[in-house]
């Protein structure tokens, strides 16, 4: 893909720009990642604090101006559907049936595509680099001991990280809107060159301007389509820390958190 490839955003009616997601997961992994956070298991997808913290979820991708694929909108009306029919003093009515019908199904499809994502993730920390093949030279090898203290980002943990930018915003006064191209090619020369040398920066660092939402959101999409292109790397020292990027091949890889 040409540096010239970049998300392009879509103009709604009212003038605000629309974007779509360069890396794209879906609403099982949502509902995966808010039952971490949360310590629970797939059992408990019917917990009040996942339907809550699901609806808060879709409404922070609104605010940052991102399409919300059909398929999350659906899972949201299925969790509204089982929250609200479980809170009915009448168990006996065939909806109550068909709303537990639909818990259990979820959570079978919940138990079904955890293990696919254990089993995928193990099959990914397999070191293949110095076992199936040769570095090449002045490639550097992996350092295991080093990964170890690391944690993978999902794409949930850095738009929940942007909507922590987002709230940092000085200027709450409302704002006419300006239409205006939002340069999300032209944030990447500058996000690279943040990172140049094999420095690490941490994520809320590269919003400079919080002031220019259109620009804090267009860099934003900057850097998810870095990572989609493999170009930059991120991670957590801790799980739920702050998270830091690097340019891929200055730095080992991160473990699975």
């Amino acid at each position: 893909m040409s540096d010239e490839s970049h998300p392009t955003p879509r103009l709604e009616a009212d003038g605000s720009p629309r974007f779509k997601l360069p890396i794209y997961e879906g609403p099982l992994d949502l509902l995966l990642h808010l039952l971490k956070r949360a310590e629970l298991d797939p059992h408990d997808v019917a917990a009040s604090i996942i339907t809550e913290q699901y609806l808060a979820y879709l409404e922070l991708l609104d605010q940052l101006n991102l399409d919300v694929a059909g398929e999350y909108l659906v899972m949201a009306a299925t969790l509204l559907l089982i929250k609200s029919f479980s809170t009915l003093p009448h168990p006996e009515l065939a909806d109550t049936e068909e709303a537990e019908e639909l818990k259990r199904d979820l959570v079978a499809r919940l138990l079904e595509y955890q293990r696919y994502r254990e089993a995928a993730e193990k099959l990914g920390e397999r070191a293949i680099l110095g076992r199936d093949v040769c570095a090449a030279k002045g490639e550097p090898v992996p350092d295991a001991e080093s990964d170890a203290r690391r944690f993978t980002v999902s794409i949930f943990d850095l738009v929940e990280a942007m909507g922590a930018v987002l709230r940092r915003i000085a200027d709450a006064t409302p704002r006419a809107i300006v239409l205006r191209d939002i340069p999300v090619a032209e944030c990447i020369p500058a996000i690279r060159a943040a990172l140049e040398g094999g420095r690490t920066v941490e994520f809320t660092a590269l919003f400079r301007d919080l002031r220019d939402r259109p620009m804090v959101i267009a860099t934003f999409m900057a850097i998810l389509e870095l990572i989609r292109r493999g170009e930059i790397a991120a991670w957590q020292d801790e799980r739920y820390g702050p998270i830091m990027l690097e340019r891929r091949g200055q730095s080992a890889g991160a473990q699975p958190g």
